[in-house]
């Protein structure tokens, strides 16, 4: 670990990511494409979650950090937890697992569209649905987009603002509230897939946007990913909880954060 290192990982490499991101994602459709795939869905879904969306973000952060960077992801990035991120994630994750139905309904209700059933459940294999839903999108999931839209993405927007005045208040709150906002509009542009055209689908990057304000701003409040980490997998695991819990009954669609 050398955390004397002056960091030069910045914008640049945010776009790195972006790029790697889609590139990735094209190959990836394209195979998933292929007939031969067409009877494999364990295979296309890890190409599609592993392969192209995991994968670049995580490479970027790494040579970010390592090769960029200071060689610590706690001193680039944040990468820090302390007791109380517990308490601070439980009590975020709820929170937004509660807006997240409230907003759903809301839009539902402005766009006169009907509740629609629940579509998920356990399904036929459970170990499937542990590896997929839990270990994946409630795990995995939560700390690689952190480390990337709260530790690199957002870190990038501050840096960028402060430029050469770094220690002027007012240039600090500036660079917050552009980084937490940045960082927010890309998390949402990240999980878009084409023109929402449902009011399920403008509920859920209405849902994205607010979970990122949040999970931004715990980020910079505390200066450490461990906060915006655990409510992240807070709100994911609610829906697997859900999913266990009413897996034979029908309510509101509850979508996770990636």
């Amino acid at each position: 670990m050398q955390t004397g290192r002056v960091p030069r990982w910045g914008l640049v490499d945010v776009v790195a990511g972006l790029l790697g991101f889609v590139l990735l994602s094209a190959l990836v459709q394209a195979l998933v494409r292929m007939p031969a795939l067409a009877t494999q869905p364990q295979l296309r879904w890890a190409l599609e979650q592993i392969v192209a969306g995991w994968l670049p973000l995580v490479a970027v952060v790494l040579v970010a950090c390592f090769w960029r960077g200071r060689r610590s992801l706690a001193a680039d990035f944040g990468l820090r937890f302390q007791p109380i991120d517990l308490a601070i994630g439980l009590l975020a994750g709820l929170v937004l697992r509660a807006s997240a139905v409230g907003i759903a309904e809301l839009t539902r209700a402005v766009s006169g569209t009907p509740s629609m059933p629940y579509g998920g459940g356990v399904g036929s294999d459970p170990l499937w649905f542990a590896l997929t839903a839990i270990v994946a999108a409630s795990i995995v999931t939560p700390v690689v987009e952190e480390l990337y839209f709260r530790g690199l993405v957002l870190r990038s927007l501050q840096h960028a603002v402060l430029g050469t005045d770094p220690d002027a208040p007012d240039r600090r709150r500036l660079a917050a509230t552009v980084a937490v906002i940045g960082s927010s509009l890309l998390f949402v542009i990240f999980h878009l897939d084409g023109v929402p055209e449902t009011a399920a689908a403008v509920s859920r990057l209405i849902t994205l946007f607010v979970a990122g304000l949040v999970l931004g701003c715990l980020a910079v409040l505390t200066r450490r990913l461990g906060p915006s980490i655990v409510t992240h997998m807070v709100f994911n695991l609610s829906v697997a909880v859900i999913d266990i819990v009413t897996s034979a009954t029908s309510v509101p669609s509850a979508p996770t954060l990636g």
